[in-house]
């Protein structure tokens, strides 16, 4: 092909951009080049420019068609130099005659800032306090005071401000003299006093100022008492006191506090830095733009949430930059001989305390002001070819009539936000769609950034690969986190790049590793984040796909930076939920606060699921309205009636409405999933259900086990007759799921299988599959069973070796089943011939199915499907039955537990998504029972002081962390990451804990457990961990010792009843307890 290349660069980034240019085509003028070059040559030429781009970067290269058209190809660099065809202007000027609308629409900008300064200038004025100096420099015995320093802060402004009202003590900012000082020490109130007041006779503006300073570390909430959530609207007047912050002035073991220590905490004997004449001075510049600004007054209240909001995350975050950086000598005064803070490596002492208040609100200034035109600073994709090309196979024609509805609302859902829906069945390309969808809203000229956010760890790398190789997207477009890098390299089986290290990653844990090649962001944030290479990837990648783990901060993170890095994603890209139903119904409440948040951060937002029940998507959807209304009040044109952009989109089509209340949207869902179910039942039936009966002569745990293992191995080989593959030779494969809702039933049940011998001539192969084998192990596994079920292309199933050695056994019949957990059923592209699942909930039935038939889509003649009648707690006789994973509680009890009773025949004979989507389904109980379930926790409770998700936002609690301690995510299983260790080839590998030096020590409580295998049964693969890891020795080209530090690491499930037990071990089924 014949390219033109244009360079636009000023200063170093034109030399730099030359040189490479140079190297591919011929220069046909100053700063133009013409050549004949391959689709790969032009690739790697953008690539080059993309690594080297800086501020200054602007080359756009356009291809020279026969016909002597010319198409642009990509821009690198800053995309304002070019017009949208990539043509130059013909002249410039730098007067503002088109301003950026959406800039200049922020009008809180300003106010956002100067609270951010006015608390900078406060927030640690509590470290005057003799207790925090004496610690600081070691002459404490104590590690901590009576009273925290955010407190005492809070005290001292308190009495800065004393019975003035807003104007006054604002005002008084600009003319404070030293003397002043005393006259706030006289008035301080100290806790330590029994008649001392709280802070509800604060006026509005200086309320605003103190919960700012207050939660600069960690979001106050009531650590003494449950406070009753009836009277949530008095608690920052009536209720908030120093427990809301700590209980450190409670006198403990650990804390012997003396009363000398609780006057001490009170006496500033170096005086505080209103003595500094910086401070002072830095007071009054601050005062003065103030008075520049009356709108200040109407913005500093608790109720203007963004305000709020986005003015602690400017301060926490100029706290943090600040802190990392040298002292500057320049604000110091040496009247005030107090001290801030020391370095974090020598121990010595670093900033004073009048110089770091006076930069943390310089900064503060600087950064709440440059919020709005942060995602302009950022990279964006733009222009880009395989997006907006039309889909051409039939079976994608709906992908197009999306991208039509989507372009057509993209000024609109600028202006009014957007929340969309995309239910398209499994297989039909949803993943692809929706990065359509959202290029399509976005601006082409500006580009589109966006997160995908996903419900398991382990699919972020199956799906960044997909994303990737699907959308054209290259590394320098799309990042990926997860858990640990490890995760990343192994998927890939490349060298990934380890420049990463611990310790640039205060906001982060070191072992998550954000997988991005491209460039990060040469503008405002590249100041702040300089620092933090892993989240200056996070934030300045176009795109992002993520674990929801990794974005929850944004809400959930209520101590410590940890909502910056996720809050600042948000604010800067639009947001993808990939099957949010998929969580557990306690962790909703925190999803629907993530929302709640994006809407009001101004993102756009899109759930994609084919199972999403009426109660989730009613309640994100008021999430969203809610936080949006906070966006428009702060943002945008406040005095507009209120009317979100809402898209629906599947494979029979795409409609969109305006929506301004929860009736409308309600009745909007409805209809359109009353027009998908007329189409569902209309698909071919690829699944055929049956259920199974497990008799067991008791409700003994041995019993059970045994018995269910005899049900599983007959259904197995009538399954296997059913639907097998015949070789030419005769021989006959098969290859099958089962699956299990816990980890240590299904490797006891496993165990008693592979203890039956097969009948004559029939030979199967197991492999057990869950969360919980090392890392190495299950990537290992995950590889094999990838290629098993790959099915596009049915007769290269004779190719797999496993399947060649079966053929070459004297056994003429051949089993290959993986007895695994949901791990199977959640975002594994597999493609079975037959299934049988233990029951524990509708969406979990309607989700394994998918994984039947999936590729080869042949209609079956006989069941492929067999679902047991009752799940193993059932059949122990336990009282409630479906949970964990599942929706029974104890409030929420199932009237039987035999799925007879609880399905009708139709339900379980073809499933399909229609009793997720629907509610009030008659012959479904089990689906009833979610539907209840998912509207009593989201929407509404049983009595007012009920916790409901929508809580959030139908009362005032986002100034503190009460709704987050009451309905944590994840809180249902606790975790902790061991290492299997192996130093050298012939050493017994052992389980370890890391310590917090880093180093390894033995765990203990580890046994290895023997496996007994009958006649006719083998191991689908064998494993072996010393094997595995040499193997990655030397594809890494690491010692042993390092690679099993990395890949050998593994997450197990503590649950408080079992913390005494001891785990058992053994290669091919992991890491489990007795299940007794």
């Amino acid at each position: 092909m014949n390219v033109l290349i244009i360079s636009r660069c000023t200063k170093r980034a034109r030399e730099q951009s030359c040189q490479i240019i140079d190297q591919f085509a011929e220069r046909t003028g100053d700063a133009a080049w013409q050549t004949t070059i391959t689709m790969e040559g032009v690739t790697t030429l953008r690539k080059l420019l993309r690594k080297t781009a800086r501020r200054n970067t602007a080359v756009a290269c356009h291809w020279l068609k026969k016909n002597g058209q010319t198409e642009l190809l990509w821009i690198v660099g800053n995309l304002r130099r070019f017009n949208a065809q990539g043509r130059v202007p013909t002249n410039r000027t730098t007067l503002q005659i088109i301003r950026n609308d959406s800039e200049h629409r922020w009008q809180s900008a300003e106010s956002i800032a100067l609270l951010a300064a006015i608390a900078g200038l406060f927030h640690d004025f509590g470290k005057a306090g003799m207790c925090f100096q004496q610690t600081l420099k070691g002459e404490s015995k104590h590690i901590c005071q009576p009273y925290r320093h955010e407190w005492i802060s809070v005290r001292l402004f308190e009495a800065f401000v004393g019975v003035q009202t807003d104007e006054q003590w604002l005002a008084s900012l600009t003319q404070l003299k030293a003397a002043d000082e005393k006259a706030m020490l006289n008035a301080l109130k100290m806790d330590t006093d029994k008649n001392c007041s709280l802070l509800g006779n604060l006026p509005p503006l200086a309320k605003v100022v103190v919960w700012l300073i207050l939660s600069h570390h960690r979001l106050p909430q009531s650590h003494s008492t449950r406070p009753q959530l009836i009277y949530c609207e008095g608690w920052f007047e009536k209720q908030l006191n120093a427990d809301w912050n700590s209980l450190n002035h409670k006198s403990t073991e650990k804390h012997p506090w003396k009363a000398r220590d609780f006057k001490d905490v009170w006496k500033f004997p170096h005086g505080t830095p209103l003595k500094s004449k910086t401070w002072r001075e830095k007071a009054r510049q601050i005062g003065k733009r103030i008075r520049n600004l009356p709108a200040l007054l109407h913005a500093g209240s608790l109720d203007n949430l963004l305000t709020l909001h986005l003015a602690r995350l400017s301060l926490m975050l100029a706290d943090h930059v600040y802190s990392s950086q040298p002292a500057y000598f320049g604000w110091q005064d040496d009247a005030v001989q107090c001290w801030a803070n020391s370095d974090r490596q020598s121990g010595q002492l670093k900033q004073k305390l009048d110089e770091h208040n006076v930069g943390v609100a310089h900064l503060a200034l600087l950064m709440g002001r440059s919020l709005s035109a942060l995602r302009r600073s950022l990279p964006a994709i733009a222009r880009h070819k395989t997006f907006r090309e039309r889909a051409k196979d039939p079976r994608f024609n709906w992908q197009n009539r999306a991208w039509d509805v989507a372009s057509s609302l993209r000024e609109k859902s600028e202006e009014q936000g957007f929340f969309g829906i995309n239910m398209a069945s499994t297989g039909c390309g949803k993943t692809f769609a929706n990065a359509r969808i959202m290029y399509a809203l976005a601006d082409e000229q500006t580009g589109c950034r966006f997160s995908v956010a996903l419900g398991l760890r382990t699919l972020t790398l199956q799906t960044g690969q997909a994303l990737q190789s699907r959308l054209g997207l290259d590394d320098d477009t799309l990042a990926v986190v997860t858990g640990a890098a490890a995760v990343k390299e192994l998927y890939q089986g490349n060298d990934a790049d380890d420049s990463s290290s611990a310790s640039d990653e205060t906001f982060f844990a070191s072992h998550h590793y954000v997988h991005y090649e491209g460039a990060t962001s040469h503008g405002i944030a590249q100041q702040w984040l300089a620092k933090e290479p892993a989240l200056n990837r996070l934030v300045s990648a176009p795109v992002l796909v993520t674990t929801i783990d990794h974005l929850m901060p944004a809400t959930e993170g209520v101590r410590g930076g940890r909502q910056i890095p996720a809050m600042l994603r948000l604010l800067t890209s639009d947001l993808v939920l990939d099957e949010p139903d998929d969580f557990d119904v306690d962790d909703l409440p925190a999803l629907c606060r993530l929302v709640n948040w994006a809407g009001m951060l101004g993102a756009r937002v899109l759930l994609s699921s084919a199972t999403l029940p009426p109660a989730l998507t009613e309640a994100l959807f008021e999430a969203y309205r809610e936080g949006r209304r906070a966006w428009q009040a702060a943002c945008g044109q406040s005095d507009r009636p209120m009317g979100i952009c809402c898209a629906w989109f599947d494979e029979y089509g795409a409609q969109s409405q305006d929506v301004a209340d929860d009736a409308q949207f309600r009745q909007a869902h409805g209809d359109f999933v009353r027009q998908r179910i007329k189409h569902l039942p209309d698909q071919p039936r690829l699944r055929l259900g049956k259920l199974a009966a497990v008799e067991p002569h008791s409700s003994r745990t041995a019993d059970v086990v045994s018995s269910l293992a005899q049900t599983l191995y007959e259904q197995m080989i009538v399954l296997d007759g059913d639907h097998r593959s015949t070789h030419k030779s005769g021989k006959t494969v098969s290859f099958g799921l089962v699956r299990m809702a816990n980890i240590n039933p299904l490797v006891a049940v496993a165990q008693a299988l592979m203890a039956l011998p097969s009948p004559d001539n029939y030979r199967i192969h197991y492999c057990v599959y869950h969360s919980q084998h090392p890392l190495a192990v299950r990537a290992a596994i995950e590889k094999r069973l990838d290629a098993a079920f790959t099915r596009h292309e049915p007769e290269q199933v004779w190719e797999l070796p496993e399947v060649k050695r079966a053929l070459m056994s004297p056994e003429h019949h051949h089993l290959f089943v993986v007895l695994g957990t949901s791990v199977l059923e959640v975002g594994r592209d597999f493609d079975a011939d037959w299934g049988i699942i233990e029951p524990s909930s509708m969406r979990s039935l309607i989700q394994f199915a998918g994984r039947i038939q999936r590729h080869r889509q042949s209609v079956p003649e006989r069941e492929n499907l067999v679902i047991l009648q009752r799940n193993i707690r059932a059949l122990r006789g336990e009282k409630i039955a479906y949970c964990r994973p599942g929706f029974e509680t104890e409030d929420h009890l199932l009237p039987h537990h035999d799925l007879r009773e609880l399905l009708s025949e139709e339900c379980y004979r073809t499933l399909n998504a229609i009793p997720r989507i629907v509610e009030d389904l008659p012959g479904n109980a089990l689906a009833a029972l979610e539907h209840t379930r998912l509207r009593a926790a989201l929407l509404v409770g049983g009595d007012k002081s009920d916790v409901v998700a929508a809580s959030w936002w139908r009362l005032p609690l986002t100034w503190n962390g009460e709704l987050q301690w009451r309905t944590p995510f994840r809180r249902a299983s606790p975790q902790e990451t061991f290492f299997l260790r192996m130093e050298e080839e012939d050493d017994e590998p052992e389980f370890c804990l890391m310590q917090e030096n880093g180093v390894l020590k033995p765990a203990g409580g580890f046994c290895e457990q023997p496996l007994l295998m009958a006649e006719g049964v083998a191991p689908w693969m064998a494993i072996d961990y010393g094997e595995v890891l040499q193997a990655l020795a030397e594809t890494k080209q690491m010692e042993l010792a390092a690679v099993s530090r990395r890949y050998g690491e593994i997450t197990l499930r503590v649950t408080r009843e079992e913390e005494t037990e001891k785990w058992l071990y053994h290669p091919a089924l992991g890491v489990f307890r007795e299940y007794l």
